[in-house]
C-alpha cells in the first residue's frame, strides 16, 4: 500500500503514566502479599511476590531502563535530580539482590539467616522507598 505512513512512535509521557499506574497496582499486590504473610499463608505470599517481582522486572526492562537512558542522554537533568534518579535505581538494584537472596535462602539453596523476616521487611521498605522516589521523579518530569 503505497503512500501510507504508519507512525509507530509512542508518546513517552503516556508510557510513563501507564507505567506509574502499573507501579501503583504492583504496590497494591505487594501489600496483599504482606497481608498473606501476616495470615501465615506463606505459599500464596511467596507466589504473589514472585509474580510481582517478575512483572516489575518486565516493567524495568521495557519501560524504565529505556526511559532513564533517553532522559540522561538528553542532558536535561541537574545534579540533584540526577542523584535522585541514581538513588532510585540503586534501591532497585538492592531490591533485586534481596529478592534473589530471599528466594535462594527460602529454597534452601543457601543458608538462611537467623532473622529471615527482618530481611523481607527490609525488602518491602526498600521497594516502598523506591516507589515513592519513582513517583516523585514522575511528578517532576511529567507533571
Amino acid at each position: 500500500m503505497e503512500g501510507i505512513i504508519v507512525d509507530m512512535s509512542f508518546d513517552v509521557k503516556t508510557m510513563a503514566t501507564l507505567n506509574i499506574i502499573f507501579q501503583i497496582l504492583l504496590m497494591i499486590l505487594l501489600s496483599f502479599a504482606v497481608f498473606l504473610a501476616a495470615r501465615k499463608d506463606l505459599r500464596k505470599h511467596c507466589n504473589t511476590v514472585r509474580i510481582v517481582v517478575l512483572l516489575q522486572a518486565a516493567s524495568i526492562i521495557i519501560v524504565m531502563l529505556p526511559s532513564m537512558l533517553g532522559y540522561l542522554n538528553s542532558g536535561t537533568p541537574g545534579v540533584i535530580f540526577y542523584n535522585e534518579m541514581l538513588f532510585h535505581h540503586i534501591l532497585g538494584l538492592i531490591l533485586i539482590g534481596l529478592w534473589i537472596y530471599i528466594n535462594l535462602a527460602y529454597s534452601n539453596i543457601i543458608r538462611r539467616p537467623g532473622n529471615f523476616k527482618s530481611i523481607m521487611k527490609y525488602a518491602f521498605i526498600t521497594w516502598t522507598l523506591a516507589f515513592i522516589i519513582g513517583l516523585h521523579l514522575y511528578i517532576r518530569i511529567y507533571l
